[in-house]
């Protein structure tokens, strides 16, 4: 077993010598002074140290000398008894969008000091269920398959507010990086049935918003049409299309492997970028403490183990890119994400803190602009002796630059595709709620000792950590199967999804019992869902996009990516072929039932 996080002796070591209330009250001081700093109208956009000091009631330093680099990157540092930690960081000039360098600040808000020895004393006393939220990714087009102008992709979005008002639920949509997409969000909340009200509520509002604008959305793990590939005017996606691209160029291998896939969907022009045409659900949940240490813990196994390879297995299907359907997956997202250097699978982000060599890390591929966020920063590898920031890695990320007032820290999971099933998106979504309630309980009890996990055989098979090599060979097969796939777990055992879903039900009526206050009934349904989709014991399962989305009987049954493929062969279309008119049938189809499901039933 390899284990990649730090020891509990590196934990309690640096918060013996580095209290985390004075790091807290640190921070908080910074913050407010920052704050100051940039609502003066005498500030000339430096930082100054000495006073921020003062401020402070603690040494505030800048990794790199400002005179040296003034419109470089570079931390700002604090430091108690010899322990240095970070209070922020900022990307260098090129990436900050024309702002000024205290205005690009970006605070870090985990805590390096809150172990499982002092987790208890934080405002974060209790193990809980945490709050989830979730934003889907999906695309917009036009009955003729043509891809949306910007103006009419905002008006889109004015509708769906109305929509989403009129029906309750979280009203937002955001832009994503290619023209042709939106982002939607559910509002935080915790358990299966309002998660799943909340998905309901913005599918009908889709549905709506779809029939009056005239729109189609392809909510799918990949935009499955032709598009002119323009990509959105944001400062952020110029940032990310300059970096993938320069980056991606400097290793002949990824230039090579964006010509195959170029030709495997009959692409004629565009840049890595261009691809990269996935579309995911992104799940943050908050981490107790601000907890450096539970965050690196909940990365290297809730995102690395079997139960995110199963859920994401349970969300795949979608076989069609630029109009051609690929002749040997049922689910092209990885792919798609594995086209560029910065897709590449992650052993762990970095730990600034844990590992002097991580600050080091840290710093010097924001200096070298290799990362276009600082958050971006912290999914590092070394490629070809290269410095890259893998910031689209198949797991997920560890946030500490959300800014809020909360100063609020997640784990990010970004393995999960999207799907048009809510029941199947509500069922991953409030496992994932259960899985790191468990964790976290772990944590206060094990810190980030994986020995007593791996003591017990079914808690490892759950949420024990896969090597890269076993992740990835599942990965790989599950786009080829979806639903059909047979996992392997850390234990070694291999089985199907239902049978997973299954064991995981049993031993989370003991697990849970013990650590939240969560009724059975609460775990079966989510379970007994998962396994009714899967496995239906009346040996039915759907065969068509309108069984999977509108029969009563049927609804989320049967393998998605199969269903999706047999419709675009009914369409005309040949398996393996460039034929944009048959998967356009197949979105049109998908929308027509989704209307059906929503604003008819």
């Amino acid at each position: 077993m390899t284990n990649f996080l730090p020891t509990n002796d590196i934990l309690i070591a640096y918060s013996s010598d580095a209290a985390w209330e004075e790091i807290e009250r640190q921070k908080r001081a910074f913050n407010q002074a920052l704050e100051g700093l940039l609502a003066s109208p005498d500030s000339d956009d430096q930082l100054p140290l000495d006073a921020l000091s003062e401020q402070v009631g603690g040494s505030v330093r800048l990794y790199y000398d400002e005179s040296q680099s003034p419109n470089g990157a570079n931390l700002i540092l604090g430091e108690i008894s010899g322990r240095t930690f970070l209070l922020g960081s900022v990307v260098s000039q090129r990436y900050r969008a024309g702002k000024g360098f205290l205005e690009s600040i970006v605070r870090y808000n985990l805590n390096p000091s809150v172990n499982h020895t002092n987790i208890n004393e934080t405002e974060d006393h209790q193990t809980k269920m945490r709050v989830l939220g979730a934003e889907i990714e999906m695309g917009l087009l036009h009955p003729d398959g043509r891809s949306p102008s910007e103006d009419e992709v905002q008006h889109f979005m004015r509708t769906y507010y109305t929509h989403a008002t009129h029906i309750g639920v979280y009203p937002h949509l955001d832009r994503e990086a290619c023209m042709y997409q939106i982002e939607a969000h559910i509002a935080p909340s915790v358990g299966y049935h309002k998660t799943r009200s909340a998905l309901i509520g913005m599918m009908t509002a889709l549905a709506a918003t779809s029939q009056e604008t005239g729109m189609l959305t392809a909510i799918l793990p990949s935009y499955p049409t032709r598009s002119d590939f323009k990509m959105t005017a944001h400062p952020k996606v110029d940032t990310a299309v300059d970096l993938m691209v320069r980056v991606n160029n400097m290793f002949p291998e990824y230039v090579a492997h964006l010509a195959h896939v170029k030709e495997r969907y009959h692409v004629t022009e565009g840049h890595v970028v261009n691809l990269f045409r996935n579309q995911g659900t992104h799940i943050h949940i908050d981490l107790a403490g601000r907890s450096e240490a539970l965050g690196l813990l909940t990365y290297h196994t809730i995102l690395k183990s079997a139960t995110a390879l199963a859920n994401a297995a349970v969300l795949k299907g979608g076989p069609f890119v630029n109009g051609t359907c690929d002749p040997e997956l049922l689910c092209t997202r990885e792919l798609l994400r594995g086209v560029t250097v910065t897709g590449r699978y992650l052993e762990l982000p970095l730990s600034p803190h844990y590992r002097q060599e991580d600050l080091r890390r840290y710093a010097e591929l924001l200096r070298l602009e290799r990362a276009n966020s600082t958050g971006r920063a912290m999914m590092y590898e070394e490629y070809r002796g290269e410095m890259v920031s893998l910031m689209h890695n198949p797991i997920g990320r560890v946030r500490p630059d959300l800014s809020t007032s909360k100063r609020v820290c997640t784990v990010e999971s970004t393995g999960m595709p999207t799907n048009i099933s809510t029941a199947r998106m509500a069922a991953v979504l409030v496992d994932f709620e259960f899985s790191h309630a468990l964790i976290e309980a772990y944590f206060r009890k094990y810190g980030c000792d994986l020995g007593p996990m791996h003591d017990d055989p079914t808690f490892w098979a759950i949420l024990g950590p896969l090597d890269r090599e076993t992740f990835l060979r599942v990965q790989d097969a599950s786009d080829r199967e979806c639903t059909d796939v047979v996992i392997t777990t850390a234990a070694g055992t291999q089985m199907t999804l239902a049978e997973f879903y299954e064991m995981k039900r049993r031993f989370m009526h003991k697990a849970l019992d013990e650590v939240v206050d969560v009724s059975g009934r609460e775990i079966d349904e989510v379970y007994t869902s998962l396994e009714r989709m899967l496995a239906p014991l009346s040996g039915h399962h759907a065969q068509t996009i309108e069984q999977f989305i509108n029969d009563p009987k049927l609804r989320s049954t049967g393998n998605w990516g199969k269903i999706l493929r047999d419709a675009y062969v009914e369409a005309g279309g040949v398996i393996g072929g460039h034929c944009p008119d048959a998967v356009l049938k197949v979105v049109h189809r998908m929308n027509d039932a989704l209307r059906t499901r929503y604003l008819h039933d």
